[in-house]
């Protein structure tokens, strides 16, 4: 059965969608087949994993083959459409993408909470993101994960992913709002819960024994991920080692209030050193913009050669950037590690 990771921050730029991307190839390269949902309206997912051309061609087509050809018939009341998968240039072939579009905006706005979730009408509308998999696991494609990319937002698209997902996965960065905004999921996950227990009652009595959603709207936190720090000597740079002490903090405080607060169910994962540290991965300074310039996950770019520019002109790496390749790759696969370890 599949395990299904939102992988949140409401903060943007903490690196989401490229440690997306990167944990997904770096599972399937350890024999793990990965789907990936970009259930974020700005695609970029898509568009790093696909590259520009292949996505422009997807969204511009008249019936897209993006999320959207599966989602718009909840809002037109005919039912879930076809599925597209796609496979990355570069990236494992273990890992299909469901692409994103523009269009999940409209999507975003139509998942009502007050009229679908609360009164218990329009949970399907809510619970999307499995049904899609279902479907495909009833096609004969099977996954053992199913990682979802989301928006800087509590807005309906995050409540969606949260409420079809079993695990949730914070990336920070060395910065005073990761730590602020681990506080305000703290506030947020326990409300949304308390929402979707809500919305099943109604949805129970109206449907006598239905336990069709019984087993979801429980995402457990999982741990966290310190994206983008920078090392010198061998060790953190003094600013991010404290930054780093302070986000461990504010996990704390996020554990103790999911684990008081939520009663239905364990909010938090059982981890043994109880710092919920899923890795870290530093800086990739022109790494990173070389992996989404030519579609390649990075900690594969030292088979390729190093981009200029988008003229297209090309250089061998310096040792110094092979090496930090080969230090990203490692930590990638660190992360991916624990999550098959510590997801269980």
């Amino acid at each position: 059965m599949a395990k299904f990771i939102s992988i949140f921050n409401n903060k943007g730029g903490v690196g989401k969608t490229n440690l997306t991307w990167n944990i997904a190839d770096s599972l399937a390269e350890k024999g793990k087949n990965v789907l990936l949902i970009d259930y974020d309206p700005q695609c970029n997912l898509s568009i790093a994993m696909l590259g520009t051309e292949k996505f422009k061609s997807l969204v511009s087509n008249p019936a897209a083959k993006t999320i959207r050809a599966f989602l718009q018939g909840y809002l037109q009341s005919t039912g879930p459409g076809k599925i597209h998968t796609h496979t990355g240039p570069h990236t494992n072939t273990k890992v299909k993408i469901v692409a994103g579009d523009f269009w999940l905006n409209v999507y975003s706005d139509a998942l009502n909470v007050g009229n679908d979730l609360l009164t218990g009408n329009g949970i399907s509308k809510f619970t999307a993101i499995r049904t899609l998999e279902h479907t495909l696991n009833q096609d004969g494609e099977n996954f053992d994960y199913v990682i979802i990319d989301l928006p800087p937002s509590f807005g309906g698209l995050v409540r969606s992913a949260l409420y079809s997902s079993d695990y949730l996965i914070i990336p920070c960065t060395s910065d005073t709002f990761s730590e602020y905004c681990i506080s305000l999921i703290a506030q947020m996950l326990p409300q949304f819960i308390n929402d979707w227990n809500t919305g099943i009652q109604r949805f129970k009595q109206n449907n006598y024994g239905s336990a069709d959603f019984d087993h979801i709207g429980k995402p457990k936190f999982s741990g966290w991920i310190f994206n983008g720090y920078d090392t010198r000597s061998g060790k953190k740079l003094r600013a991010d080692q404290a930054h780093e002490n302070n986000i461990e903090q504010a996990i704390q405080r996020l554990v103790k209030t999911l684990s008081a607060e939520i009663k239905n169910y364990n909010a938090v994962i059982d981890d043994h050193e109880k710092d919920y540290s899923l890795g870290g991965v530093e800086d990739m300074n022109v790494i990173i913009q070389n992996s989404l310039w030519q579609n390649i996950p990075a900690s594969k770019l030292a088979n390729h050669q190093q981009v200029k520019s988008l003229t297209g002109d090309k250089q061998k790496w310096s040792l110094e950037q092979l090496n930090l390749i080969q230090k990203i790759k490692t930590q990638i696969e660190t992360i991916s590690d624990n999550i098959i370890s510590k997801l269980v």
